[in-house]
């Protein structure tokens, strides 16, 4: 008795069969193996989602019929966004410039990589710093606008600003 595939038979079917092809890398085709990440997306609009956050919550705050503009309480807010981004965004930027300025404590493989690696590491910290003031200022530069419709009593404005995340 001869057993499957041995054989004259099983040579000429080895050769003429198509075999099994394994599956790309990173296709999570094989278990336990995670799919590829997708490719990066264009880079979030900070200016945009700071002004849009303004609006939404100057929208959330005046929704009810209870609620009153209270000009102290919003130049008080002002004031400390302000003070946010001469200070702390300043004094934070300062420090991040230290970060992309390391240098190799030796001349060889691993000091040359720690400070390669700490050093784009530093410029990503840079990076995130910038969308993150943007957004602040953003979102700083709305609560203006809307305490100068308040101030001028334009109700239109003030209508447009409610209008965020409403679906006609």
């Amino acid at each position: 008795m001869t057993r499957p595939g041995s054989g004259p038979q099983g040579v000429y079917n080895q050769l003429n069969t198509t075999p099994q092809q394994a599956p790309a890398p990173g296709s999570g085709l094989i278990q336990g193996a995670a799919a590829a990440p997708p490719p990066p997306g264009p880079p979030p609009d900070y200016r945009n989602l700071g002004a849009g956050q303004a609006k939404a919550d100057f929208a959330a705050a005046s929704a009810n019929g209870g609620w009153e503009f209270d000009p102290a309480a919003m130049d008080q807010v002002i004031k400390s966004l302000e003070d946010s981004l001469q200070v702390d965004f300043g004094d934070a930027q300062d420090q991040a410039n230290w970060l992309t300025q390391i240098q190799p404590p030796g001349d060889e493989v691993g000091s040359i990589g720690y400070a390669d690696a700490a050093n784009r590491s530093g410029a990503e910290y840079q990076k995130f710093l910038r969308g993150a003031r943007e957004y602040t200022e953003s979102y700083l530069e709305t609560l203006k606008t809307i305490r100068k419709a308040y101030q001028e009593q334009d109700q239109a404005a003030l209508d447009a600003l409610r209008q965020v995340g409403k679906i006609d």
